[in-house]
């Protein structure tokens, strides 16, 4: 493990830490049949109840999830996406927390990883020790998705051999990070044939492994998803304030599907609301 890298999951565990949470109420609680509880004592007493994830809708495929926080304005865009306003309980129990909690990779578009010098993970002790319950490693595996190539020098991400990485792109992007690529054998580039075959990628991850995956964005690739029909479940929180980019809505037209949870912020949190809802 890098100095580098072990100084970052220091700096993660210290803000999860710290950070004030307050709890939310459940407006609406209805689970389907075969979805998976997830939760603890701890993380019950502040989401009002479980968290539910979708199986796969196929077996040669990952249970995949879309976990987006939009204004209230609707925008999803933002340099930094914790200025939306969801709040701490949504960043440190959901965002960073129980959506990851099963997963078995979180994957992300090049420009939301930006540079490599994040690793997304859980890290609240609480949502930890929940995942090593599940026996799933300390770290999921992180897929990132690009058209035009990453910088592997910078930051942490693709330096870090304890981290298991999978790229998701196309045969030119490959041909120019070969080298990088050969040094680093902990990365595994899994190609489309072109930018519209993302059904073939997913079914390549589901062949290496990985079972459940939970997806942060950006919205191009969120898009693509819900158009590919990968995705079973959606995780979207409104903030109780404007911002963002404007006019950069999740999906350009409603989103059908089974609404199976509605929880609302308190204190601090008001005003915030949290939808889970289940794709058709």
């Amino acid at each position: 493990m890098s100095t580098s890298f072990s100084e970052f999951v220091l700096r993660k565990d210290s803000e999860a830490r710290r950070a004030r949470l307050e709890p939310w109420t459940t407006e609406i609680d209805r689970p389907e049949p075969d979805q998976l509880r997830l939760g603890n004592d701890w993380s019950r007493a502040l989401i009002g109840g479980d968290f539910y994830v979708s199986p796969a809708r196929e077996r040669d495929l990952p249970a995949t999830s879309l976990v987006f926080v939009r204004s209230r304005d609707g925008n999803t865009v933002a340099p930094n996406p914790a200025t939306l306003g969801g709040g701490a309980t949504d960043q440190h129990v959901i965002y960073e927390g129980l959506s990851r909690v099963a997963a078995d990779a979180v994957m992300a578009g090049a420009e939301t990883i930006r540079g490599g010098k994040i690793v997304l993970s859980v890290w609240r002790p609480e949502l930890v020790k929940l995942r090593a319950s599940l026996g799933l490693p300390r770290h999921p595996t992180q897929i990132v998705a690009t058209l035009r190539g990453l910088d592997f020098e910078s930051g942490i991400l693709f330096n870090t051999p304890d981290v298991r990485v999978l790229i998701v792109t196309v045969a030119q992007c490959v041909d120019v990070m070969r080298s990088p690529l050969n040094e680093r054998p902990w990365i595994t580039p899994i190609m489309m044939q072109d930018a519209d075959s993302l059904a073939g990628a997913f079914r390549r991850i589901r062949e290496l492994g990985v079972e459940r995956v939970s997806c942060i964005g950006g919205r191009t690739i969120a898009r693509q998803m819900i158009d590919a029909g990968l995705v079973q479940d959606l995780y979207l929180t409104t903030s109780a304030k404007d911002g963002g980019e404007p006019n950069t809505p999740l999906y350009p037209r409603p989103i059908g599907g089974r609404l199976i949870a509605r929880k609302r912020g308190t204190g601090a949190d008001a005003g915030v609301v949290f939808e889970h809802t289940r794709l058709a």
